[in-house]
């Protein structure tokens, strides 16, 4: 949910919460003040209607005065009994209104609370005053030789009562019948109902601020500490600690965290592949080092005893020649394969993607591959079993650097008399599948995961034999341009086999129909894109070659001199 939705959603709470409020501080104070003033028998619908509650009032109490003093003429001691001034009572009490009866000046029942001594003096005073302040007053003849005086007057000490009196002569005792309605006193009841209301006010404001400022906590303020404490946390180099944001959050602060999250993510993904990267150059520049160490070491040899006349005759100067020659084919040869590989990780490497048989080109592979294995006493069994019209696009000189790369590497790990090759190829459903096997000493379990990482050697003994170490990375590299895989099974003491996938060119409806172009668009645009850059580097292979050529002619100069200083 969205913040500003959120926000009216917290409008709209709060206005509701007024509004309820008011109704609910209405429907208990004014009943309170109204049940207070006029009687249980009027409620808040006096506030929406135009009755008058006092003529209405008047009008209750002159219908019980007539109906008490109705029962008084059939049956004189009728409210003398405690029943009946009970349900008298309990009929009154909705006016406001309580019952006391006297007889002969003791008072015989009373439900007025609190009845104190100063109001029954008032009352006392009040029966046979001649300046009562009398509302109405009347005789009636009960017709047993007794009249029934009625009264109705107010009284202002100790508290406001209007009183109705009924009072006539039963047996010779003096009846009076008291209908006391209290009004109490008025601004003690506003000042109540304002205070109360005000009570109410305050404790809704409260708790709509709890409720607010929860919200604004929980939405707003949470996260964005949050986020403070991630951000500081990110600046002291920490970026492993995932940001907590909640579940479920998608407003703007939620895609605000989520963003920042990512961010996190990405920063420690980058800083870790840079650590990586750095290490992996720290390593890279140890084993060049290391292994051009080898050849420098061997070069200056041979070029001292040259020097120093060692090398007396053409033959042994012949043979100091070709092995300077060989340690500086190798030495140029690792420096190649480094170069090759920092344009390949660079993706610097202008590929030219041709659709090719799969037969005509491996057949033409291995008759490569079987010369060089047959100079090293080694021997090759080979077997296609695809199709003569399967296809692949590939670059044909980098993926036959990959093959003449894993030969390579047999070779030089083949550790038996004779040393057994075998290369099988299979058409796997949407890709075709090259398995390179050899009888060599194998890898174990432990350095198989990583003999496609850059400058990797399985051990040390490994790194006599010379070597990058970037040949199967390089392999690696290619294969995964190309869009296939490459892995690797081993068991020491058996074998290695290597094994890449290509994936198998299908035509589309269009080539079916007669489009026999060489690569796909996308392809061909490669080619125009990289064939400067191929350029470029066979210029640098030539300028190279120069270079060692001029080394070959500088070495044939020194040995002429010192055959002419002899």
């Amino acid at each position: 949910m969205k913040i500003t939705k959120k926000v009216k959603i917290a409008i709209i709470f709060i206005w509701i919460a007024a509004i309820l409020s008011m109704v609910i501080g209405t429907a208990i104070i004014g009943r309170y003040f109204i049940t207070g003033t006029y009687g249980r028998n009027h409620s808040l619908q006096l506030l929406y209607s135009e009755d008058d509650p006092v003529n209405d009032v008047y009008k209750s109490l002159s219908t019980l005065r007539e109906e008490v003093i109705s029962k008084v003429k059939k049956d004189p001691s009728y409210y003398t009994t405690q029943d009946n001034a009970d349900a008298l009572d309990e009929k009154s009490s909705v006016l406001n209104t309580h019952i006391a009866v006297k007889k002969d000046g003791e008072y015989i029942y009373s439900s007025v609370d609190p009845f104190s001594e100063s109001l029954k003096e008032q009352l006392k005073r009040n029966d046979n005053s001649s300046n009562i302040n009398a509302i109405d007053g009347d005789s009636i003849d009960t017709g047993n030789n007794s009249d029934i005086k009625v009264q109705e007057y107010l009284i202002t000490q100790p508290s406001f009562y209007l009183c109705n009196q009924v009072s006539y002569v039963l047996d010779g005792s003096q009846v009076d019948i008291y209908m006391l309605t209290y009004y109490g006193n008025y601004m003690a009841k506003f000042r109540g109902t304002i205070m109360g209301y005000s009570i109410l006010m305050v404790l809704m404001m409260m708790l709509l601020s709890g409720v607010v400022a929860f919200l604004v906590y929980q939405q707003f303020v949470n996260p964005l500490v949050k986020l403070k404490e991630a951000a500081e946390r990110m600046g002291s180099g920490n970026l492993d600690e995932k940001i907590d944001f909640g579940d479920n959050r998608v407003d703007e602060v939620g895609e605000l965290c989520e963003s920042f999250e990512d961010m996190r993510q990405k920063l420690s993904d980058f800083t870790k592949a840079k650590m990586r990267y750095e290490e992996e150059n720290r390593q890279l520049i140890s084993n060049i080092s290391h292994d051009l160490r080898t050849p420098i070491t061997t070069i200056k040899g041979y070029v001292e005893g040259i020097m120093d006349g060692v090398a007396d005759t053409p033959e042994k100067q012949e043979r100091y020649l070709k092995m300077i020659y060989s340690k500086a084919n190798e030495m140029d040869s690792l420096i190649n394969e480094l170069s090759l590989y920092t344009n390949i990780n660079n993706n610097a490497i202008p590929y030219e993607f041709h659709r090719v048989s799969v037969k005509d080109y491996f057949d033409d592979c291995m008759e490569e591959v079987y010369t060089t294995l047959l100079s090293k006493n080694m021997t090759l069994t080979y077997k296609n079993y695809c199709d003569d019209d399967v296809k692949v696009i590939v670059d044909p000189d980098q993926l036959k650097r990959v093959i003449n790369n894993i030969i390579t590497n047999a070779i030089k790990y083949t550790d038996k008399e004779y040393g057994q090759i075998d290369i099988n190829i299979y058409d796997n459903d949407a890709e075709v599948k090259v398995s390179i096997s050899d009888n060599g000493r194998g890898i174990d379990s432990e350095s198989l995961p990583h003999i496609f990482d850059r400058m990797y050697r399985a051990d040390s003994a490994r790194q006599s034999r010379g070597g990058s170490g970037l040949g199967l990375a390089i392999c690696k590299k290619i294969v995964e341009e190309h869009g296939g895989n490459i892995y690797a099974t081993s068991q020491l003491g058996v074998g290695t086999t290597i094994v890449f996938t290509l994936k198998k060119y299908i035509p589309n409806v269009e080539e079916i129909e007669g489009d026999t172009s060489d690569a796909s668009g996308e392809q061909q645009a490669n080619v125009k894109k990289n064939t400067q850059k191929k350029d470029d580097q066979r210029k640098d292979n030539q300028k190279k070659d120069g270079q060692r050529k001029g080394s070959l002619q500088i070495i044939n100069s020194l040995k002429k001199r010192r055959d002419t200083d002899e």
